[in-house]
């Protein structure tokens, strides 16, 4: 075989299995539900399917043009195959960016999101962002008592209420707002999740475990059944879930919400990692941090905010009332 075809030929098949392979296990993980761990972490990486079967479809194209005979007939079927599931993978992704968007009628409100990290998140950055975007309501996870001595001194007179919990480490979990905060009670999950009214909506502040601790499925499950009993017209936070988890979806269907990035068409906004993977300096690979609404309020607009120290972006949400 000559060089010239034998180089191609090698890239592509090295293509195809250095990318087909991990396509493969993440289209499965997202597709089965699993609440194995390995393939809930797999399944916040569906947004990457994307561009991992269009390298395959390149690929496996190439090697239908070299080939020859039935070798030409079977690949050209494994080519529909990867396309068929490049298919998949887009029609997964697409409501972020295609669908109707609702308009707004009367005032608006602003929200935001945001993890700091054991405490560790710049609160200069989060004030300045609250101050910038006029943030009506804000969620804090892992606030420790010091972040929340100063988010107090310099929030006070934006967000004089509050309610919720600062701790130690990764448990303090609070509520900050510019309306009386009533009625609020602690949802048990292992770092603090809360349910409360502010002003006339309902609102949920969700932190359940992550995917590496053996509590993420019942945490999940315990979100799901308090939203769908709740029926919040706002639930926020880091839900270390992104809506290519199973759960997501049905908290979405159970407690009849809507992520205000997808109802916006606001395209995937990674969250999380925001300081990269074990050192090394990547961006932002997956979606876990939400707002999620309810009927009584549409979504206008969603952006991440960089909060250096934190590895999470905070999210931001530009929401209304509905026409009529």
């Amino acid at each position: 075989m000559s060089r010239a075809r034998w180089v191609p030929l090698a890239l592509a098949w090295g293509v195809l299995v250095l990318c087909g392979l991990p396509a493969l296990a993440i289209t499965l993980s997202r597709a089965l539900a699993s609440t194995d761990l390995r393939a809930v972490r797999l399944a916040a990486f569906a947004p990457f399917g994307v561009v991992l079967y269009a390298l395959c479809l390149v690929a496996i194209l190439v090697l239908v043009l070299l080939a020859a005979g039935r070798g030409r007939i079977r690949l050209a079927v494994v080519a529909g195959v990867v396309a068929l599931l490049l298919a998949v993978h887009v029609a997964w992704q697409a409501p972020f960016y295609a669908g109707s968007r609702a308009t707004s009628a009367g005032e608006p409100l602003t929200v935001m999101t945001t993890n700091l990290l054991e405490g560790k998140g710049d609160i200069d950055a989060v004030v300045d962002a609250v101050r910038a975007n006029k943030v009506d309501v804000l969620a804090v996870q892992e606030i420790t008592a010091e972040a929340l001595g100063k988010l107090t001194a310099a929030l006070g007179d934006q967000l004089p209420y509050r309610a919720g919990q600062a701790a130690p480490g990764t448990m303090g979990t609070m509520l900050f707002a510019d309306r009386p905060i009533t009625k609020a009670r602690r949802i048990e999950t292992s770092m603090g999740s809360w349910a409360a009214d502010v002003g006339e909506w309902r609102v949920v502040v969700a932190h359940p475990a992550p995917p590496t601790l053996a509590v993420w499925p019942a945490e999940q499950e315990l979100i799901i059944e308090e939203a769908a009993a709740e029926k919040p017209d706002l639930l926020l936070g880091d839900l270390n879930a992104s809506l290519d988890h199973h759960t997501t979806r049905r908290l979405l269907d159970d407690a009849d919400l809507q992520d205000a990035a997808r109802a916006s068409n606001a395209g995937w906004q990674p969250t999380w990692p925001a300081e990269g993977f074990a050192g090394v300096p990547l961006p932002p690979a997956t979606a876990i941090d939400h707002v999620l609404i309810g009927d009584s309020l549409v979504a206008l607009a969603t952006e991440t905010v960089e909060v250096p120290g934190s590895d999470h972006l905070a999210l931001v949400a530009y929401l209304g009332s509905p026409e009529g």
